[in-house]
């Protein structure tokens, strides 16, 4: 550290503008906002953290770019995304077949990089029309635990989207829930259309 609001990382300086937890907080260099995370040198957790960000970044999967990562100091920098995350998006509005589409390009992407993200709708966001994927871990590919056989009803108007954003503490109009047999339909139509 610099002083309380400068930061160097990689040798660049950065001001720190914004503190968004212990570890993470949005830093400004050139005029341009980044996101920060701070982890623990040499630690399993940051070797962790850095392996996942650079294999998500490298397997083409729609998330904050990385820039650097500086393993000495205990240091990653991503692209500061302002968007909104799915979880707010999905408790007042319904998915478009182009976010669908979206969804399933970055399962499919993580399918043959042999991972399984997390598809809880609260670690994605939307930014600018496009679906980030912002939590930065993964697990080893399991079919068990992917998105169409784990989390795909948790995307659409249904009792599982219902409880999991009143789980986050979040409203949803229980009349979005349509028809089962109706529903069921609509997840079968998207799945046959972008599941690959």
């Amino acid at each position: 550290m610099l002083t309380m609001e400068m930061v160097k990382i990689k040798h660049r300086e950065f001001e720190i503008i914004k503190t968004i937890s212990d570890n993470s907080f949005v830093a400004r260099r050139k005029n341009k906002d980044y996101f920060v995370r701070k982890f623990i040198p040499k630690s399993q957790e940051g070797n962790e953290l850095t392996y996942a960000l650079e294999k998500i970044s490298g397997a083409g999967i729609k998330s904050p770019k990385l820039y650097w990562i500086d393993k000495k100091l205990g240091y990653v920098v991503t692209d500061y995304v302002d968007g909104e995350l799915m979880s707010d998006y999905l408790s007042n509005n319904d998915m478009t077949e182009e976010l669908y589409k979206q969804l399933f390009d970055n399962a499919y992407l993580a399918k043959i990089s042999r991972m399984t993200l997390n598809y809880e709708p609260n670690k994605w966001m939307l930014c600018n029309g496009e679906l980030l994927y912002i939590y930065p871990m993964f697990i080893i590919y399991q079919r068990e635990k992917d998105l169409v056989d784990r989390y795909l009803r948790l995307w659409f108007n249904t009792k599982e989207l219902s409880n999991f954003l009143s789980e986050l503490g979040k409203s949803y109009d229980k009349s979005r829930i349509k028809d089962e047999y109706l529903t069921n339909k609509n997840i079968v139509l998207m799945t046959c259309k972008y599941y690959r």
